[in-house]
Parts: structure tokens; C-alpha cells; sequence
């Protein structure tokens, strides 16, 4: 989990930097603001970016690790959540979500709900 975590944190530094160009960019060139209203603008308009990648890789990370942790199929995270089967293709172990960014909170809050309600599995970890 900790490898996910710092991941996802570079992921969204990296959204932070390409974010602050572009409205540093928009703002100076297209805009024809001074310099220092575009780093400014540049600063809020990566900061924007930034946070809303971070919540969506954190919010993806959280629907995988239920999924792993109760080990659900497809057909499992259809039921709970009233999506299609076919929107959590599972490959090799790995959920890949086909379902798009503006429903992940949903189908997380559905998970988590579920999970609260239902026993932890006893697996043993190797």
C-alpha cells in the first residue's frame, strides 16, 4: 500500500507541473496578464488539477484494495454497486475500471458500505 501511495503522490505532482504550465501559458500568452498573475494563476490552476488527480488515484486505489481484500469478481462488484459486469473486467488479478471518473465515488461509497456491513474474510497472508 505504501508503494500505491507514493505513486500516487508523484502522479499528481506531475499533474501539478503540467497544470501550472498550461494556465501559466493560457494566462501570459492568450490572456495577456503580467507574469506574475500567470505564476499565480499557474500555482491555483495546478493546484486545481493536482488535487483532482489525486482524489480520483486515491479513490481508485481504495476500490481496488476492497476488491482485493474480500477477493470479488466481476459479477460480485456488479451486484453490489447495480453496474454491468462487464464494467470491471479483472485481469490477471488486477481490476481494470472501465467505469467512468465521475461515477468512482459512487461505486466506492456503494463498496465501502458493503464492506462495513459484511465480515472481513479470513484469509490467511502469505
Amino acid at each position: 500500500m505504501r508503494k500505491n501511495m507514493i505513486s500516487t503522490i508523484i502522479m499528481a505532482l506531475m499533474a501539478f507541473i503540467a497544470g501550472f504550465v498550461a494556465f501559466a501559458i493560457l494566462l501570459s500568452r492568450i490572456g495577456h496578464y503580467p507574469l506574475w498573475v500567470a505564476v499565480i494563476g499557474g500555482i491555483l490552476g495546478g493546484g486545481a488539477v493536482a488535487y483532482a488527480e489525486y482524489y480520483h488515484l486515491r479513490q481508485r486505489a481504495n476500490i481496488k484494495a476492497i476488491v482485493q481484500e474480500y477477493r470479488l469478481t466481476s459479477d460480485d462488484l456488479a451486484r453490489i454497486t447495480g453496474e454491468r459486469s462487464t464494467d470491471f473486467p479483472i485481469y490477471h488479478g488486477d481490476l481494470s475500471l472501465i467505469v467512468p471518473k465521475r461515477r468512482w465515488g459512487l461505486i466506492e461509497k456503494k463498496l465501502q458500505t458493503w464492506a462495513a456491513e459484511n465480515p472481513r474474510p479470513n484469509i490467511k497472508k502469505k
